[in-house]
């Protein structure tokens, strides 16, 4: 009986159990990811309501979710007196052009911290330049140049060498095709003539690398026209040496803003390779430098998951969300690999991420999801009108003014990279480019540009080098680890660095009530068994075919009297078949029970039976 109801209760909860446990799966399943950024964003709010955090949490807060009178206060309590940069306790570049950032994106005057960036900007040294010349039909040319009151001529030979005498301001390159302009001479202007048709452009090197550098802008002309050509080497300073990451953010703020930032692109190009652990191709890219960055992004991201850049000072999901908002005009397979990874590793409790961490879930959800700035503040300037609803398009300036169009003074496109074109701009497919989408597998083999179907390889895609197993495995390659990390078994590509992760430590289990209520049914499930355990069994036998609730039919045996061949006979009949005597009830024959033998008696225990004996005399 024990076996046939425990049988039946372990049924009945598979019935119960297993429809809750596929639904549950299937309610997991099915949510989508609009949900999982909109409990991002609800956990971004909570986060900063009428809380006071950081003013590094308050300008990434704001960059997020646009103007909240809390953190307003904040970035304003840390404004500096009689000075607008931040913090007050000591002003810096990189906090100040973000918050300039901010301010353009709630709609905000930002003339004032724009004047104070361009005070600290300055000419830097640190560059080699050179002068180009060439014929455009490789012929041999005389060319004039002309700087103050100077005038020298040279000859460009058919084979592109240079003929000229050296001047205070300018000597013949090692190899003879560019001028070597003298330091002294950085702040002059060239006046080039030719009597062919010609180019010119300024080259740069620094001073310790063979690396040559070629500027944005190539000029040409006819014969006998000029071109000029002016150093444009600044970079922001802060004290008297040009602070690297300083310059990115404040260049990107004033490019957001409407200013002329070409004079400062040399600087961050040249010293990129020096400065990797800020992620310079992020920046650059967003910048309009060039499409070499574009492939140097998109062939950085490890694991196909996310960006870890060796030494950053912001961590994996502060590089994750800088390369997001880099490629945020122009989707691509990584950005989109990249942002599945964030949510998977969003915490799906509070809905924040970094175990809550401001500054990290407000980047990544400005970067990768971003949103109209709501809630701008007083002087704002902005409205509710973006650049779709006016009937224009979000493109990079670059891609403006290809189209012949200008870029719109409004803040009207979410995306940080992109700019509200006052002409209709449509970008073309990758095919049409002439290129290829590679594969995750892939990488992009030389240049690549952003199309309308993705990241587009122009000089085709090749096999992915094997990335080290200690970024693939989530570690991080260092010369020593930290503190709070453990060197583990893993291969780092840098020789001479090891594999460091952070010291494991039990993650806390998450409160379900889930499984309380499953308890409960369970508990529940089992009473009803018990109370029922009757029926159950019955119904259990049933099911076997051991028992039958048909009605039993008693068989009269042929020589019980009023029966014939072992049939009833009729009601009308007596006992021997008289009519008219009713049938009596049979008297039942006596049973004889053969003799049975007599029980033999259990053998005595002798030496129980002494004991006895003894006692009963002691008790005389």
């Amino acid at each position: 009986m024990k076996k046939g109801v425990f049988v039946c209760v372990f049924a009945l909860m598979l019935m119960v159990v297993m429809p809750i446990v596929f639904v549950s799966a299937a309610n997991e399943t099915t949510t989508n990811s609009e949900d999982m950024v909109d409990k991002g964003y609800t956990c971004l709010e909570n986060a900063v309501k009428n809380k006071t955090t950081t003013l590094q949490n308050a300008i990434f807060a704001s960059l997020a979710l646009g103007s909240r009178s809390n953190i307003d206060k904040i970035i304003s309590n840390e404004k500096k007196a009689n000075a607008d940069c931040w913090p007050k306790a000591g002003c810096t570049l990189k906090e100040t052009a973000q918050v300039a950032l901010v301010y353009f994106r709630e709609g905000k005057n930002t003339d004032a911290i724009e004047n104070w960036l361009l005070t600290k900007n300055s000419t830097m040294g640190d560059l080699i330049w050179y002068l180009e010349i060439d014929s455009t039909d490789h012929k041999n040319a005389t060319c004039k140049i002309k700087y103050d009151s100077t005038e020298r001529t040279i000859l460009i030979r058919d084979d592109m060498k240079i003929e000229a005498d050296p001047t205070g301001c300018y000597d013949l390159s090692d190899k003879g095709y560019w001028l070597k302009i003298s330091p002294s001479c950085y702040s002059k202007k060239f006046d080039i003539t030719c009597n062919k048709d010609f180019a010119t452009a300024l080259v740069y090197m620094k001073s310790n690398s063979d690396t040559v550098f070629v500027s944005s802008e190539t000029h040409s002309q006819a014969s006998n026209d000029a071109t000029s050509e002016e150093i444009k080497a600044k970079c922001f300073k802060t004290g008297s040496v040009c602070d690297y990451e300083g310059t990115l953010w404040s260049v990107l703020a004033l490019k957001r803003t409407g200013n002329d930032v070409s004079a400062y692109l040399p600087f961050l190009i040249a010293l990129a390779e020096d400065n990797v652990r800020y992620f310079p191709s992020s920046f650059l890219y967003l910048l309009d430098v060039g499409q070499d960055q574009f492939s140097e992004i998109v062939n950085s991201q490890k694991s196909n998951k996310y960006w870890e850049i060796s030494g950053s000072p912001g961590g994996r999901q502060y590089d994750t969300s800088l390369a997001l908002m880099a490629l945020s005009d122009n989707p691509t397979t990584q950005s989109d690999n990249a942002k599945s990874y964030l949510l998977s590793i969003q915490d799906k409790n509070t809905g924040c991420w970094g175990g809550g961490n401001i500054r990290d879930t407000a980047f990544i959800l400005y970067s990768g999801w971003p949103r109209e700035a709501t809630g701008a503040g007083e002087g704002s300037t902005s409205n509710s009108a973006t650049c779709a609803s006016i009937g224009k398009t979000c493109v990079k300036a670059s891609e403006c003014d290809g189209a012949g169009g200008t870029i719109l003074s409004d803040n009207l496109c979410p995306n940080f990279g992109e700019f509200c074109c006052s002409v209709s701009v449509q970008k073309k497919t990758c095919l049409e480019q002439g290129g290829e989408i590679c594969t995750s597998s892939q990488v992009c083999d030389g240049r690549s540009s952003s199309a309308l179907d993705g990241a587009c390889c122009l000089d085709g895609c090749k096999a992915k080098p094997a990335e080290d197993t200690c970024t693939a495995g989530d570690g991080i390659c260092r010369e020593s680890c930290d503190d709070n990390e453990e060197e583990v078994d893993a291969i780092c590509s840098t020789s001479g660095n090891i594999c460091c992760k952070a010291n494991a430590t039990p993650e806390p289990k998450s409160f379900s009530w889930f499984w309380i209520f499953l308890l409960v049914l369970l508990i529940i499930l089992i009473a009803l068994a018990i109370v029922y355990r009757d029926r159950l069994k019955m119904q259990w036998l049933k099911f076997k075919g051991k028992a039958s609730s048909a009605p039993v039919s008693r068989r009269v045996s042929p020589n019980v009297p009023g029966s014939f061949m072992g049939h009833p006979a009729p009601p009308s009949q007596g006992m021997f078949g008289r009519p008219g005597i009713p049938v009596g009830r049979p008297m039942p024959h006596p049973v004889i029970r053969p003799n049975m033998p007599p029980r033999p008696n259990a053998p005595v225990d002798k030496d129980m039976e002494e004991t006895l004996r003894k006692l009963k005399e002691m008790s005389k």
